[in-house]
């Protein structure tokens, strides 16, 4: 995703019907959780603490609940370009 503020990916975000309850971790290199968040409507925009986070590839963890029951988790990575 590019957070440039040109409107087209700017915020990295999940996107999905049927979601009951989820969790997503994003990490740096380091290991460190550089965003956190258990709120579908809420998304990532490239920033940590107001300060804007250097361009490479993070790591994802996602655990979500559907409401039909089913449970999933996937991880990968993202690419942050400005």
């Amino acid at each position: 995703f590019s957070p440039n503020g040109d409107g087209i990916n700017d915020i990295f975000k999940i996107r999905g019907k049927g979601i009951k309850d989820f969790v997503i971790k994003i990490y740096n290199r380091w290991g460190q959780i550089v965003f956190e968040t258990m709120d579908i409507n809420k998304g990532w925009n490239g920033l940590i603490k107001d300060k804007k986070e250097n361009e490479g590839v993070y790591v994802y963890i996602l655990n979500a609940e559907m409401m039909n029951g089913q449970i999933i988790n996937k991880k990968g990575n993202i690419t942050l370009i400005r």
